[in-house]
C-alpha cells in the first residue's frame, strides 16, 4: 500500500543536525509516510548516521552519491523520482520541526483538492537550536497583517501580490506539496547552476499557478540559519551584481512559463515584473559606478529609457553621476 506522504531528506555535511532533523520526522503525530534519505557525498559523519536511521521500517530508500552534485535541486529531482506518496515534504537536513507539522499542513489539502501547496510560519534557530525569532519580518514589507493569520488564496493572486516580488516562502522544510501536480506542470525542477540559490522560488511559482495555496500561521517549522546554510553560502560566494543577474534570468523563465499558462492576472504580473526588473537594472548600474566600472554603468543606464524619462529622482542622480564621470 502506497504511503500518503513521501518525506525526502537531502543531506550534505549536516551530521551535526541530522539526529534532531530525523527524530522530528519519525516522531510526527501523522504516521502514514515513507522516508527517502539522500546524501550528496558528505565528508563528515553523515553516512554513518544515515545508515543507522536507514534501518527504520519507514525508510524506503537510502542513496549515497559517489560524487557531489553541488546542486540541491538535483537531489530534489532524485527524491521525487523515487517518491510514491501523493504528497511530498522536502525535510531539509539542517532544519527540524514540531511533531504536528504533517498533521496540520495536510488537513486543508485533504479537504480541498485545488490546494497544491500548504506551508507554515517558521522559527529562526541558530546552530545550537536556540530560537532567535521568526520569519514574519520577511514579509512585512509586502503585508504586515496577512501572515499573522491562516489563509487560503488563489495561486495567481499569491504570485501577483507576493511571489513576483520575492520568495515569501523562505524554507522548503515548511512546505508540503502535491506530487502529481509537479509532474503535470514542471516534470522536474530546473537544475541550472545560476538558479542554484533560487530554484525553490521558481518552483513555487510554477506549482501554484491556476491553483490554490494554504498558509498556516503556526510556527511549526524551525529554519536553521548558520554559516554553511544555502543562504549564507550565496552571500559569501556571490556579489550583489551576480545575485541581481540570477534574479533577472529567473524572472525571464517565470514570465515565459506564465505566458504558456494563459492566466487571467498575466498583464498585472507583467507590469509589476517589468518595474522590478527596471529597478534591479538601475541598482546594477549604480553598483557598476561604485565598483569603478563606469562604462558598463553608463551603457546600462542608457538601456533604461523609460526609467530615464519618467523618474525625476533617477534623472537627477543620472546627471550627477555622468557629470562626475566626464570630469574625471
Amino acid at each position: 500500500m502506497k504511503p500518503l506522504v513521501s518525506v525526502i531528506v537531502p543531506n550534505y555535511n549536516h551530521a551535526a543536525f541530522l539526529k534532531e532533523r530525523l527524530d522530528s520526522v519519525f516522531n510526527q503525530t501523522f504516521q502514514d509516510f515513507e522516508v527517502i534519505l539522500l546524501d550528496d557525498c558528505s565528508t563528515d559523519d553523515s553516512i554513518e548516521i544515515l545508515s543507522n536511521y536507514a534501518l527504520q521500517p519507514k525508510v524506503t530508500h537510502c542513496v549515497f552519491n559517489e560524487r557531489n552534485t553541488g546542486n540541491t535541486f538535483s537531489q530534489w529531482n532524485k527524491g521525487l523520482a523515487l517518491a510514491k506518496g501523493e504528497f511530498i515534504w522536502i525535510a531539509e537536513s539542517d532544519d527540524f520541526c514540531d511533531v504536528n507539522l504533517l498533521q496540520e499542513l495536510l488537513k486543508p489539502m485533504k479537504q480541498n483538492e485545488n490546494i497544491v501547496l500548504s506551508y507554515c510560519q517558521s522559527n529562526r534557530v541558530n546552530c545550537e537550536s536556540l530560537n532567535t525569532g521568526d520569519w514574519l519580518s520577511h514579509t512585512d514589507d509586502l503585508d504586515k497583517e496577512l501572515f499573522l493569520s491562516d489563509f487560503i488564496m488563489k495561486g495567481n493572486d499569491f504570485i501577483e501580490n507576493f511571489l513576483i516580488f520575492k520568495n515569501v516562502i523562505p524554507n522548503a522544510s515548511a512546505v508540503i506539496f502535491r506530487r502529481d501536480e509537479v509532474f503535470k506542470k514542471i516534470k522536474k525542477l530546473n537544475q541550472s547552476s545560476y538558479l542554484k540559490y533560487c530554484g525553490d522560488w521558481l518552483f513555487y511559482i510554477q506549482l501554484v499557478v491556476n491553483k490554490e495555496i494554504c498558509y498556516n500561521s503556526k510556527k511549526l517549522n524551525s529554519f536553521r540559519y548558520h554559516n554553511r546554510s544555502v543562504i549564507a553560502s550565496a552571500k559569501k560566494t556571490n556579489d550583489r551584481i551576480t545575485i541581481i543577474d540570477i534574479d533577472l534570468k529567473m524572472r525571464n523563465i517565470v514570465m515565459s512559463f506564465l505566458k504558456q499558462q494563459k492566466i487571467s492576472k498575466l498583464n498585472i504580473i507583467k507590469l509589476r515584473n517589468k518595474k522590478i526588473k527596471r529597478n534591479l537594472n538601475y541598482e546594477k548600474a549604480l553598483l557598476f559606478f561604485r565598483n569603478n566600472n563606469k562604462l558598463k554603468g553608463v551603457i546600462l543606464l542608457f538601456a533604461l529609457p523609460d526609467l530615464f524619462l519618467k523618474n525625476y529622482k533617477f534623472k537627477k542622480h543620472f546627471k550627477l553621476r555622468i557629470n562626475r564621470f566626464l570630469n574625471k
